[in-house]
């Protein structure tokens, strides 16, 4: 849409309520969360742009509500496992299977680091074509409410308790 008055300049047919879409280098993500693929769209044209400027289909259904992330050249999206395709492509770098059930979206950092963080299992990784584990937690209280970062502090909400998590 275009911001100053609202027009739609283009669209492409999907389904999908949950998550938000990612942008990067000329190109948008999403997908619904409810078990259809996502899909990756160029973003250059006007009107109805389904048949002429759709990329690339991920080959598996997602499930999840958290949103994809792009970070560099890869894109990053919780399902039943942490997914990473390649933007421009959708050609799947890899999979892993982290354990438990994560649905608040991801941030990333400009050092690299993709924080997959809430109130219950939580996993920080190394952003690239590599999947490189940096650290894991819990905290307990399992929650799809996604993080907020200030100040050099994560909050997380919880079922019961809201937490910050940073150096003092």
């Amino acid at each position: 849409m275009n911001p100053d008055n609202g027009e739609v300049i283009w669209w492409c047919a999907g389904k999908g309520d949950v998550p938000s879409a990612a942008f990067s280098n000329g190109l948008a993500y999403t997908d619904e969360g409810r078990g259809n693929v996502g899909v990756c769209v160029d973003v250059s044209g006007t009107g109805d742009v389904t048949k002429t400027n759709l990329k690339w289909k991920t080959g598996t259904p997602i499930n999840g509500f958290g949103s994809p992330l792009i970070v560099g050249e890869h894109i990053y999206r919780v399902s039943a496992s942490l997914r990473c395709w390649e933007l421009a492509t959708g050609k799947e770098v890899w999979a892993e299977r982290l354990g438990g059930d994560f649905n608040p979206s991801p941030f990333a950092t400009p050092d690299g680091r993709i924080y997959f963080a809430g109130s219950g299992p939580s996993w920080v990784i190394k952003a690239g074509a590599k999947f490189e584990l940096l650290g894991k937690s819990d905290l307990g209280e399992t929650s799809s409410a996604s993080a907020a970062v200030s100040d050099g502090c994560i909050f997380l909400k919880g079922q019961r308790n809201v937490f910050c998590v940073g150096k003092k």
